[in-house]
């Protein structure tokens, strides 16, 4: 009877166990809002949209979390809202990292924006927490669009990132 019992807690446990790493195997990420470089804070309602439009297409390409996990932007805010950090600190890009770390991300995918001669100039990269580095070679830069067609610019940022969040 005890033997049962020990057989049965040992399956159990090694099924659970290789459940557990299989499902975390893959790399957090998180999408941070982009930054609006430009200081005009009507475009601010563009932060959100960029970074949830950039989220939906990350989602698309990867929708079985076989190479990464998005963090939920909710979770995201939560944790930055708990640690009380204020966007509008100086510090602020260097203590995001310590809510990163407590949601366990390993990359984080973000951008900016700046308007220059009637066109948005936007960026978008990833940023390893554990480095503190932006990925050199996996980013989209300089990407030109008018204000009507901000949101053509993610298709863009995908194709930049992609290679640094599916690794073959």
């Amino acid at each position: 009877m005890i033997m049962k019992f020990l057989l049965t807690a040992i399956i159990i446990s090694s099924v659970f166990i290789l459940n557990y790493s299989g499902s975390y195997s893959q790399a957090r990420i998180a999408v941070l809002p982009f930054e609006n470089m430009d200081g005009n804070l009507e475009l601010n309602v563009w932060c959100y949209d960029l970074r949830d439009s950039l989220s939906k297409a990350l989602f698309a390409l990867d929708p079985e979390s076989e190479h990464y996990y998005i963090v939920p932007a909710d979770s995201v805010e939560e944790t930055i809202a708990e640690l009380n950090l204020n966007p509008d600190n100086p510090q602020y890009k260097s203590d995001v990292i310590k809510a990163m770390k407590i949601l366990k991300v390993k990359k984080v995918v973000s951008g900016n924006f700046i308007f220059r001669a009637e066109n948005l100039l936007i960026n978008g990269y990833i940023f390893d927490v554990r480095m503190r580095l932006h990925d050199p070679k996996h980013q989209a830069r300089n990407i030109f669009k008018t204000e009507g067609k901000i949101f053509e610019a993610i298709p863009e940022i995908v194709k930049g990132i992609k290679g640094g969040l599916i690794k073959k």
